[in-house]
């Protein structure tokens, strides 16, 4: 059966249904003589039909009166005109008999009953214009009526807006106003505001909204119902309401990031080198709730995925992994995201790879198979030492992740030789670099050969050949001659004490080249 009479979901609410309608007093004694199953249809305007021409200018919701005197003559005319009023979603058709038409013929009852159009017969003493004053009446009352609630209901939640109210005094405005139990959820559906009455059943009937900041789902507003049917005011105050919440929360990041960048600014500005008004800085760390005062030792976390450094600042992970590092350390911490990782400002425990020891583990549970680099500067005893501190911590981090590789927790005291090596030029290092190994890089590349891995395995076997050969997998035959050739283009294993020194530095000048050029170790790197 076709229903393509069914009005379209487009008019006002305050439009009454056919059967509203039929309950009036001008209507009182009608009588549906066809398409019953079409009383829903709402009726949104009144008109008379002398034309059969007019329905061409019908908008739909019109319920038409008719004398039938255009069809007086041709009863059989009236037929075509049923499905031309279902297409134009008119809700039905009155027709007053005993003046021109004393009955509706059976095959136009015949196809408003398939098209759901009801035809509503009237004696011919009822007045149109009784009519049209009371049905169009009734619906100009609740125009007004739905226009008074709309009002009180922007009133009541504007307030609540603009008074700063919170997610509990949201939810309880909102209740007032429907009459009904309310709870407010998060995006991760944690209650953030109940009022008195929720049901403590999950499947218990109600209607929900969500909040909604551009795209992002930030949770929802709910309207529990008991089962009862709710009101379009209803679904209208928790619409109001969650562009309210939402709002809310878009204020509240934008002053949170806002903050954060400030707060960013300021750190950054601690533990760089740039001059900085001592007194004015105290005042901005006591305003943020830190205390400079003590002693602080700038820590900086990289993390590495499979596909290179996550990006931490600015992300939606920053502030749960902020929140993890500072639970984690051993002490007090100030944390804040950067591009690739976190950097921290932390109060020395004790030694600072003891005090970061949770760290990496804390993290992981956050973002599983991650790698973690902990890098730590030495403890700045004043605030014009962070600069210090944070350059420790940067050197650090880069020369950890080739002496320690993509996993470690490091502190710049640790790094023994490398730290005075560090201060030497890219220049500096080369020549040193090159006047010792050069002859064992020139070999190696000319013979496809391992001599330098040889070298670096073997010093750090303390010369014991026998755990070397063990730790290159090669036989003590083959570890003999590859000495020999080391000894012959280096001669530094047999000489004297600075000799060997010589080639260790050398080895270190290596290991330093590698890091600032960004390649990957060409040979196992120590791991203690």
């Amino acid at each position: 059966m076709s229903h393509e009479g069914r009005p379209r979901e487009r008019s006002s609410h305050s439009a009454i249904s056919v059967t509203e309608a039929l309950a009036l007093s001008c209507l009182e004694g009608a009588e549906v003589l066809a398409g019953a199953r079409g009383l829903h249809r709402r009726v949104r305007g009144v008109n008379i039909l002398e034309d059969a021409n007019i329905v061409r200018w019908m908008r739909g919701g019109e319920l038409l009166l008719t004398t039938g005197y255009t069809f007086r003559e041709d009863l059989t005319a009236l037929a075509p005109l049923i499905p031309a009023l279902a297409e134009r979603q008119l809700a039905g058709l009155v027709v007053k008999l005993g003046l021109y038409l004393h009955e509706v013929p059976a095959e136009v009852r015949a196809a408003a009953d398939e098209l759901d159009l009801p035809i509503i017969g009237i004696d011919s003493g009822v007045m149109f214009d009784d009519i049209l004053s009371e049905v169009l009446g009734t619906i100009l009352n609740r125009q007004a009526i739905e226009l008074e609630r709309s009002r009180a209901i922007h009133a009541r939640l504007t307030a609540v807006a603009l008074e700063g109210g919170s997610f509990a005094e949201l939810a309880e405005a909102v209740s007032e106003l429907v009459h009904r139990p309310v709870e407010i959820r998060d995006s991760h559906g944690a209650s953030l505001a109940v009022t008195p009455g929720v049901p403590e059943e999950p499947d218990s009937p109600h209607v929900a909204r969500p909040i909604k900041v551009g795209e992002v789902d930030h949770g929802e507003i709910i309207v529990w119902t008991q089962g009862t049917e709710i009101a379009r005011h209803e679904l209208q105050t928790m619409e109001h309401a969650a562009t309210i919440a939402a709002t809310g929360i878009a204020q509240e990041r934008a002053i949170a990031s806002s903050e954060h960048r400030h707060r960013t600014l300021l750190l950054m500005q601690l533990v760089s080198r740039t001059p900085v008004d001592r007194v004015e800085m105290t005042r901005w760390a006591t305003a943020m709730g830190w205390n400079i005062d003590v002693p602080h030792a700038v820590v900086l976390v990289e993390l590495r995925g499979a596909d290179g450094p996550i990006r931490v600042a600015g992300q939606p992970l920053e502030d749960r992994l902020t929140t993890a590092a500072r639970q984690a350390i051993r002490g007090e911490a100030i944390v804040w995201g950067l591009g690739s990782g976190l950097a921290m400002l932390v109060e020395p425990r004790g030694a600072i790879a003891d005090v970061c020891r949770d760290l990496p583990a804390a993290l992981r549970r956050l973002q599983p198979h991650v790698k973690v680099m902990v890098a730590a500067g030495g403890v700045a005893e004043t605030v014009g030492d962070l600069g210090r501190s944070y350059e420790e911590a940067v050197a650090t981090l880069a020369l950890g992740r080739d002496l320690r590789g993509s996993d470690f927790v490091l502190e710049h005291r640790e790094l023994g030789v490398y730290r005075l090596l560090s201060r030497l030029s890219t220049e500096e290092l080369r020549r040193h670099h090159r006047e010792t190994l050069g002859p064992l890089l020139d070999y190696d590349r000319d013979h496809q050969g391992s001599l330098l891995q040889t070298l670096d395995v073997f010093l750090r076997c303390e010369q014991n050949r026998v755990r070397a050969a063990a730790e290159l997998f090669v036989h003590y035959n083959t570890l003999r001659y590859r000495l020999s050739q080391i000894e012959r283009l280096t001669g530094g294993l047999a000489g004297d004490a600075m000799s060997r020194l010589n080639l260790e530095l050398a080895l270190c000048a290596h290991r330093l080249l590698l890091g600032r050029d960004g390649s990957p170790s060409g040979f196992a790197a120590p791991r203690g």
